[in-house]
């Protein structure tokens, strides 16, 4: 090769061959939504009868150290739609017109007010199949707590700082889980659920708390009992589910908010509970919402909300 052709060539080789690729962009993770909240979906805390049992969990960039489980029940069914949405780019939060939306049915937004202050959230289901009964709803519901509690490093949460908050019938689960942590479990397999399922706080916005008082003015009438057949029980049943009977010293501060206007479950059943909460010397206090029915909305909603994160926040703050 003469020397006029062999200068193109060496051009090409430092222009190219010398020359560092580009570098690869940085792929977003697509379980972060882009406010840098984690979501991780459906993991498995049981399997049973052939079906996983499972949690969603929203960690925030934040972290704080702080948890907070809710429970996904609407009349004792794990029916609620999720907080999330996945997309062909990743996961993203539901936006509360979405939670609110006729597609997925009326359903307040607990999560975002959370994350905003670095607490981390988890959303459990338990099993809701017809032939679901009040126990196996409440052992599905303390081996969740015992399984986020066991592996509660792992998710970024000291076990010492985790909060229930929820509403109706999932706050009456809220209020049975926090009055009866202690109770053993007789069909234990794993370490975990040996282990305690005491929270540091609770929140219930309008609960049932006596079942039997609850269901009372339907008993002549069983068109309401054969739509929700969970509550077809006997009378000793009844007073075992019921958080009222189980109030003692040494359960958690608790918030009860309840509107005065409720006539799904009125609001006797919130504040016999704080009565009784009271006189067991438990910290605890009742908020009502004056005008307000079952279910907040609009400002009746951010008062309960505000309520709720404020005493959370309060009682979950590290020691």
């Amino acid at each position: 090769m003469n020397r006029r052709c062999l200068i193109p060539v060496l051009l090409v080789i430092f222009l190219f061959g010398c020359t560092s690729p580009p570098p690869e962009e940085t792929l977003q993770d697509p379980n972060v939504t882009p406010e840098g909240v984690r979501i991780t979906p459906d993991v498995v805390y049981r399997h049973k009868y052939g079906m996983a049992l499972t949690f969603d969990m929203f960690q925030p960039e934040n972290q704080n150290g702080a948890g907070v489980i809710l429970i996904n029940s609407n009349t004792w069914l794990s029916i609620n739609p999720n907080f999330y949405k996945q997309t062909t780019e990743g996961f993203r939060l539901m936006t509360d017109e979405e939670l609110a939306s006729k597609e997925t049915g009326w359903r307040r937004n607990l999560i975002k007010p959370l994350i905003d202050k670095g607490i981390t959230v988890f959303e459990v289901r338990h099993e809701s199949s017809p032939g679901a009964k009040m126990s196996e709803i409440v052992a599905d519901l303390r081996r969740a707590v015992s399984f986020i509690r066991f592996h509660s490093g792992d998710y970024g949460v000291d076990p010492e700082r985790f909060g229930l908050w929820d509403a109706s019938a999932a706050g009456h689960l809220a209020l049975l889980l926090a009055t009866t942590a202690d109770i053993p479990n007789q069909n234990a397999t794993e370490e975990f659920e040996t282990s305690t399922g005491r929270v540091a706080t609770v929140v219930a916005e309008a609960p049932p708390t006596d079942l039997q008082r609850l269901v009372e003015p339907y008993l002549m009438n069983t068109d309401m009992l054969k739509q929700i057949p969970v509550l077809t029980m006997n009378e000793d049943q009844y007073r075992e589910y019921s958080p009222l009977y189980f109030a003692s010293s040494d359960d958690p501060p608790t918030l009860i908010i309840h509107g005065d206007q409720d006539k799904l479950v009125p609001i006797i059943e919130g504040e016999s509970m704080f009565q009784a909460l009271q006189k067991a010397g438990v910290e605890s206090k009742f908020v009502i919402i004056p005008g307000a029915g079952h279910g907040f909305e609009g400002e009746d909603a951010d008062h309960a909300s505000t309520e709720a994160i404020s005493w959370l926040e309060e009682h979950l703050a590290k020691k």
